[in-house]
């Protein structure tokens, strides 16, 4: 992006946040934006000219800018690549009343597949979302900030950009999912109703009709993390195999060294090379839809 931009017979400059100046015909601009068609059809203050043309002060920077003047020419498009600024310029296309050019900058998010690579990108996009009415962004970035732990050092330097009632409703929707995390999770260390009472009957030293202690371990761990609400990012689905399979390997070894040279607990790895895939399968997605 140039520090300015000139073109021939332009009859408006646009200035950003940052001080950089763009020069653009106000048609243009008008023909995208019912806001300024409508600011244009009023008598303009000529407070401030430069070469010949007034100068219109925008709240936005200057990549902000230069991406919707990309979306307004017909030259290639060039919107940030960090998610947070992405829905800002979607905010700023709100803002300014167009509606095509949200389509198009809507349109490029999805086909470069943008999302949050950062705890800080995720929450200052969920800010960004809800102060906008970016739906459904906003739940986008919601479930986006499940991702990462929710605290001061996360949030980062976007914590100016949450409002009181912003930062209330997100730790009501973090606190929300946690719940449902949990009793997904409690309703898998029932073994008389929920789905893991295939595995009662290990002959180890567990006490009859209860969960294997390496499986209930597995639950009981994720339950005591999700506690501590909001210190902890929230479990992924696709992960929740990976402590299973390590689980059952560890119990392996032990079972190896309790029977004196035993390979594996025959009970438990006959229910994995029967039930244990469709168990992992239903585990994760009650967890994803939880």
């Amino acid at each position: 992006m140039p520090e300015s931009l000139y073109m021939n017979e332009a009859d408006l400059i646009i200035q950003s946040s940052d001080s950089v100046k763009f020069c653009i015909y106000k048609s243009i601009l008008a023909s995208a934006s019912q806001f300024f068609k409508d600011m244009f059809l009023l008598p303009q203050p000529s407070d401030e000219i430069v070469d010949g043309l007034p100068v219109l002060h925008m709240s936005e920077d200057a990549e902000l800018i230069w991406a919707l003047i990309t979306m307004l020419y017909h030259i290639p498009s060039e919107i940030p690549v960090a998610y947070d600024r992405a829905l800002s310029l979607l905010a700023a296309c709100q803002k300014y009343d167009m509606p095509a050019v949200q389509s198009s900058v809507r349109a490029e998010i999805s086909y470069r597949k943008l999302t949050a690579q950062t705890g800080d990108q995720a929450f200052c996009a969920y800010a960004i979302a809800t102060r906008n009415g970016l739906s459904p962004k906003t739940n986008t970035a919601a479930h986006l900030t499940l991702n990462y732990p929710m605290t001061f050092e996360t949030i980062g330097s976007g914590l100016p950009k949450f409002e009181g009632w912003v930062l209330r409703d997100l730790s009501t929707f973090q606190r929300s999912r946690r719940d449902d995390i949990l009793s997904c999770f409690e309703s898998f260390l029932d073994v008389r109703n929920g789905p893991s009472k295939i595995w009662v009957g290990c002959p180890g030293d567990y006490a009859k009709n209860e969960l294997p202690l390496w499986l209930s371990r597995v639950f009981t761990e994720q339950i005591s993390e999700l506690k501590q609400v909001f210190t902890n990012p929230l479990i992924q689905p696709s992960s929740i195999r990976k402590k299973y399979f390590a689980a059952l390997r560890s119990h392996t070894i032990s079972r190896s060294i309790y029977d004196g040279g035993r390979k594996e607990c025959e009970f438990c790895f006959g229910v994995h090379a029967r039930q244990g895939e469709e168990y992992c399968i239903e585990l994760e997605g009650k967890l994803a839809l939880a």
